[in-house]
């Protein structure tokens, strides 16, 4: 009886304190809801004054003055929906104070940047395996970090909401995001920049003002200029990137100072195949994160043809886009490097990294490049030069395709007469050998070295006798 007693009474006293709590928080909105609406007054009625009231609402809205979440919402309407579209004069005041907001937040990184980074890389070392990928980098690394990120978060969206209202100010936010140290900066911006974009091409158009960002960013801040580039065209979208996009890309990479490949790379899954081949020597004479990151953006909306080489529907006209994961494996291959100035080891070396990459090509898909290949050569194509060893590779790597290249693959190059080709005889050879003696497997390559004509079979016995 006590014991219920003494529960009732904690019970009453808990719902008590929490009633009294909501109705501080409510009276406290009530009353900075009031003070917003004074700020409004003054800067529509009071000139003299007008500057000091947005100074102070834009300062809510970028969360550096106190305000529960609630409120600052209703600053950044108030700052906005109200005040800005106002007057020409109350949007020169909000973009200025926006400016000053975004300015404190940059020395903040600044003079943070030194800890933060010795945060992160603590952090780093007691995780075993680091995270990787577009996404991943922008990622706080640190609880140092992302208390970082949530100070700067506010003024950026401020300032960006401003930008879609007055690209210039895109300007203002490159820039700053890339003074030395201001990292934290940079990051905030480019999580955020696919609400920038997407509402920026909403109003703008994706080409104009792609273009006219282009023109705003200098060399330095073009990490800044790709990311704003990369997500004009996401790969979240279903539909292809517009035909003008796609030309304004080109002119913005004519028109750069450094020629970088970089910039088409948003737009490929949009450009015509045909198109994409000819550009291929351009990818594959970048980096390596450059290659594989065009590869991956010409593929994106291309999943259902994974593994099919696509005809033109019509020979005579090139309508195909984009280009699926066996199409750049096939294509790389029979890239013409020597014509196009690239050195034979990195058109072999792009192709192993390819290889390396079994997430995206994977054994189905090296097959059904491999197959494509070999079935042009029954018609009368040559081999590509990495053509057998390709398949070296692909017998160390996938044990899976080993029935297939034995029974399917090297009877097929032999029908096709392989060993008129010393080049591709010698790899013919070897790859027999790999898979002579894997019975104990399941499978053997024996069959195909007895389908050799007999000078050949005298051949290959010579330089691998059987045991």
């Amino acid at each position: 009886e006590i014991s219920k007693k003494a529960t009732a009474k904690s019970s009453k006293h808990t719902i008590a304190e929490s009633a009294a709590l909501h109705a501080a928080k409510a009276a406290a909105e009530k009353r900075a809801t009031a003070a917003l609406l004074i700020l409004r007054d003054v800067a529509f009625q009071r000139d003299t004054m007008r500057g000091a009231a947005v100074d102070c609402a834009v300062a809510i809205a970028a969360g550096r003055m106190p305000g529960s979440p609630p409120i600052e919402d209703k600053a950044l309407k108030l700052v906005m929906n109200v005040i800005f579209p106002k007057n020409s004069d109350c949007a020169d005041k909000v973009v200025e104070s926006a400016t000053k907001e975004l300015e404190l937040a940059t020395r903040f990184c600044i003079d943070n940047y030194e800890k933060i980074t010795k945060a992160n890389e603590a952090n780093a070392k007691k995780k075993e395996k680091p995270r990787h990928g577009i996404k991943a980098a922008l990622l706080p690394q640190s609880d140092e970090e992302k208390m970082a990120l949530d100070r700067v978060r506010k003024p950026v969206v401020l300032t960006m909401a401003l930008c879609v209202r007055r690209p210039d100010i895109i300007k203002a936010i490159m820039e700053m995001s890339c003074r030395e140290g201001a990292d934290i900066l940079a990051k905030a911006v480019k999580t955020n920049m696919p609400k920038l974009t997407k509402a920026a091409s909403v109003k703008h158009g994706a080409a104009n003002i792609a273009l006219r960002v282009s023109d705003m960013a200098s060399e330095r801040e073009t990490p800044l200029l790709l990311s704003f580039l990369d997500n004009l065209a996401p790969a979240t979208d279903k539909s292809l990137p517009s035909q003008e996009l796609i030309d304004a890309c080109h002119e913005i990479q004519k028109n750069r100072p450094d020629v970088d490949s970089r910039y088409i790379i948003p737009i490929v899954s949009g450009m015509k195949r045909d198109q994409l081949v000819h550009k291929l020597p351009e990818f594959v004479r970048s980096s390596d994160s450059i290659f594989k990151s065009s590869l991956r953006r010409m593929a994106e909306r291309l999943g259902r043809y994974v593994l099919i080489f696509r005809d033109e529907p019509d020979p005579t006209e090139s309508t195909l886009r984009g280009m699926s994961s066996c199409e750049q494996m096939v294509y790389l291959h029979h890239l013409d490097f020597h014509n196009v100035g690239i050195p034979q080891k990195r058109y072999l070396d792009v192709i192993r990294l390819c290889l390396e990459d079994d997430e995206v090509f994977n054994d189905r898909v090296v097959q059904a490049a491999l197959d494509h290949m070999s079935g042009k050569f029954l018609e009368g194509e040559s081999l590509p030069l990495a053509y057998m060893r390709t398949i070296i590779l692909t017998c160390s790597k996938h044990e899976s395709l080993h029935s297939w290249i034995c029974h399917v693959l090297l009877p097929r190059l032999v029908e096709g007469s392989v060993y008129t080709d010393k080049r591709q005889w010698e790899g013919w050879m070897r790859c027999a050998k790999m898979l002579e003696n894997t019975r104990d497997h399941g499978v053997s390559s024996l069959e195909a070295i007895q389908k050799l004509p007999e000078e050949q079979l005298k051949m290959y016995r010579a330089k691998y006798p059987q045991k």
